[in-house]
């Protein structure tokens, strides 16, 4: 092949990638594409926010009433170990007659 058809070539295989580069530039996404992006992202994120202060609300909820149920327990506890010890005195009183 003579010089002048390779660099003719050369010159034709550049143009080509030139067109290329050109088609990815244009293929990349818009500046309309990232706001779209962002703006979904932003609701996904309040969306999660939202359930997660949801959770937290419902946790702190159930943690409440468990802890007023165990303070329900204990009470009953007392009263029963109260029961307990009165009838258990009578009981010992009646064994020293």
């Amino acid at each position: 092949m003579r010089p002048q058809d390779r660099f003719g070539q050369q010159k034709r295989d550049m143009g080509g990638g030139q067109n290329d580069i050109y088609n990815q530039i244009s293929s990349q996404p818009s500046q309309e594409d990232f706001s779209t992006f962002e703006a979904d992202n932003a609701n996904r994120r309040n969306e999660l926010l939202f359930n997660i202060t949801t959770q937290i609300e419902e946790t702190k909820s159930k943690l409440r009433q468990a802890e007023q149920l165990v303070e329900r327990l204990r009470v009953s506890l007392r009263e029963y170990e109260e029961m307990y010890k009165t009838l258990t005195k009578g009981k010992n009183r009646d064994k020293e007659r």
